[in-house]
């Protein structure tokens, strides 16, 4: 009778060690995916038109009124690309958005898909080739820091990202900045900047999120709409989690190509776009 008890001892222990190393690895399972897939905040009315490695774009409709767009980019799975014209000094040729999105699929690979293509930093709008605001470094390349900086005191801000060690910032400018190991540094302004804030006019702003907490911007956050204040463009990328922001090109320059399918049309040609692809 005691050896009896023994054995059943020894099947219910067995069992129960097999029960906890099972929900152990459970545990473990959802910590590593919590970690790697974060999810995504989405506000309401907002619905998804592509989804890709590391991309995703939503799109939102209004009575009366122009969609917004939100393209949300993970840096680990997904990559940011910088495309300019021809560089001549501190200028830049100036070229429709199509024709960066065209040059950017050209560069496709198996790995590495062009999927949006976003109008970028601001320039003079009266000169071709046309020199840049706020700065410009791209695939290593400074190619300007900059004439504007004195026209907004205080308020010029930098989105540098490293599609390669999946990480992104924004920081107040700093010419240190585009002379540090970032290969890739886009000048813009604060939200709060005077761009006629209550005008509905083309908006392109950007923003950064920290989604498995290690202290790296590993998820970018751009907004696109032919209609929308300031103030507008910061409350969507709050929405979608984005913490801190900033303010690309807008009004004519406003632009957005997704797969091959324009939503936004630029009025005018640009020297800079912003090109997310799917993959590494």
């Amino acid at each position: 009778m005691l050896v009896a008890i023994n054995q059943r001892s020894v099947k219910v222990a067995k069992r129960i060690v097999s029960f906890s190393m099972m929900a152990l690895l459970v545990i473990i399972g959802l910590a590593n995916t919590n970690k790697v897939q974060a999810t995504v905040p989405v506000p309401a009315g907002f619905q998804l038109i592509l989804s890709d490695q590391g991309v995703k774009v939503y799109r939102k409709n209004y009575t009366g009124g122009q969609p917004d767009y939100v393209t949300v980019v993970d840096l680990r799975y997904g990559t940011i690309r910088n495309f300019t014209g021809w560089v001549t000094g501190d200028a830049i040729e100036r070229r429709s958005l199509s024709t960066h999105w065209n040059n950017a699929v050209a560069q496709n690979t198996a790995n590495r898909r062009a999927k949006v293509a976003i109008n970028g930093t601001f320039f003079s709008t009266d000169a071709y080739p046309a020199p840049i605001a706020f700065g410009l470094k791209a695939d290593w390349w400074k190619m300007s820091y900059g004439y504007g900086l004195n026209e907004f005191p205080g308020l010029v801000r930098t989105l540098a990202f490293d599609s390669g060690f999946g990480s992104s910032s924004i920081q107040p400018y700093s010419q240190s900045t585009f002379d540090s190991g970032i290969p890739d540094v886009v000048g813009g302004l604060d939200p709060t900047a005077n761009k006629q804030p209550s005008s509905y006019t083309g908006r392109t702003f950007v923003g950064v999120r920290d989604d498995n907490g290690d202290g790296h911007s590993e998820t970018v956050v751009f907004f696109s709409s032919n209609y929308a204040t300031q103030a507008g463009a910061v409350s969507v990328l709050n929405g979608f989690g984005a913490g801190s922001k900033m303010m690309l090109d807008g009004g004519g320059s406003t632009g957005l190509i997704v797969d091959g399918t324009t939503y936004i049309n630029p009025a005018r040609t640009i020297p800079h776009a912003i090109i997310i692809c799917a993959g590494k």
